[in-house]
């Protein structure tokens, strides 16, 4: 395992310079918040799949590939049909509007009071998306290294919040891109390919399992439609896959940019659950399906190749952690904290104009009538003048 735990610190020390590079491209609030709208096809394809394909889409994907055969692919197929449709009829507008967040966009529809709920209600949903992605790859190192689970949670939040903080999202797309290399190299280039070659290949995947393990519609039409219901239409509303759309630097990019995140997947979703089929024919026992993915990495895959599987599987609760992490700072930032400034501001003002403060209430003590208190400060002119 020292040759595993090497990889895995490589990639960890990789993700540090990223952001310290990162941090110095980053000279300007569009720049730490979306990357000054400048980033072109390839590196916006990378970070969109990056922050899509997470935790659930790698882990969670496996183990729906293990539980039910191909059809366990339709909750990452959901996504990517939920970022196909974003890209292609809504990402163009948005990208347009050249605002930072989901409420200044309906700030321009409906006002600024429709801004300020769906503020609280963006910063609450990045805030457990983004606790719930510690979590879980706080749970992975935990297996690696075998810590306690709090010194683990401090040990990988660092990382994310280290190179998230340094330069925001240029350290975010820059960490993003290693992160989808890792991934597109251990787990559709190496991990899925092993995995079928080690099951016996796809004969012996029909030969040994059920033929529902084949049947597109085997996991449930309600669960399908389910999924649809939380993954299509969530990639609609997202603050962390807005944000990546902000980032485009033109029309074209953020339409065909992310026509290709969506593309890649639909291709990492069969992946996905080909992988748990494979699992399911070695390790027909295993006591959880969620097993499946660290299983097979564990007992089937050579030194070295295991650890970068293993970062992979990082890389992927990583990049959905640092997508998180500033969504949720830059919704705080620009749709609560800014406001409260800016109403204490303006009721500052209004009292010392003389105006009543918000909500009604006498006028202020030192002008009453318009004259200071206790009268006139200077006596009157001379009667004539």
């Amino acid at each position: 395992m020292a040759v595993d735990y090497a990889v895995i610190f490589l990639y960890l020390a990789g993700m540090l310079a990223m952001g310290w590079w990162g941090m110095r491209r980053a000279r300007s609030k569009s720049d730490f918040l979306v990357a000054g709208r400048r980033l072109g096809p390839f590196l916006y394809s990378g970070t969109m799949a990056a922050i899509v394909l997470g935790g659930a889409s790698t882990i969670g994907g496996v183990g729906l590939g293990y539980k039910h055969g191909l059809s366990g692919a339709w909750m990452v197929l959901t996504i990517g049909f939920g970022l196909l449709a974003l890209s292609l009829f809504f990402s163009a507008r948005i990208s347009r509007l050249k605002v930072y967040t989901v409420s200044e966009m309906l700030d321009l529809r409906y006002g600024g009071r429709a801004g300020l709920i769906t503020g609280l209600v963006m910063w609450a949903y990045t805030l457990m998306l983004a606790v719930t992605s510690t979590i879980a790859y706080a749970t992975i190192f935990d297996v690696l290294l075998d810590v306690p689970r709090t010194l683990a949670i401090v040990l990988g939040g660092g990382i994310v919040v280290a190179y998230s903080t340094l330069g925001g999202m240029w350290s975010i797309t820059l960490t993003d891109m290693v992160q989808f290399v890792v991934k597109t190299i251990g787990v559709l280039l190496l991990l899925l390919p092993i995995a079928v070659v080690k099951a016996g290949g796809f004969g012996a995947l029909r030969d040994e399992l059920p033929t529902s393990y084949f049947e597109p519609l085997g996991i449930g039409g309600e669960t399908i439609f389910t999924y649809v219901l939380i993954y299509t239409f969530g990639m609609l509303i997202g603050q962390d896959i807005w944000q990546r759309v902000f980032t485009a630097r033109d029309d074209r990019t953020a339409r065909w940019g992310g026509t290709v995140a969506g593309t890649y997947c639909l291709v990492y979703a069969i992946a996905g659950a080909v992988i748990g089929t494979a699992a399911k024919v070695m390790y027909p026992n295993l006591a959880s399906a969620d097993d499946a993915f660290a299983t097979i990495v564990t007992h089937e895959l050579p030194v070295g190749v295991r650890g970068l599987v293993l970062a992979a599987a990082l890389a992927a609760v990583m990049s959905t952690s640092s997508g998180a992490l500033i969504a949720c700072a830059t919704v705080a930032n620009n749709d609560i904290w800014s406001r409260l400034r800016a109403a204490a501001r303006g009721g500052g003002a209004a009292a010392r104009a003389g105006a009543p403060p918000p909500g009604g209430g006498a006028p202020p003590p030192e002008r009453i009538n318009g004259a200071p208190p206790g009268g006139m400060t200077h006596p009157p002119p001379p009667r004539g003048t």
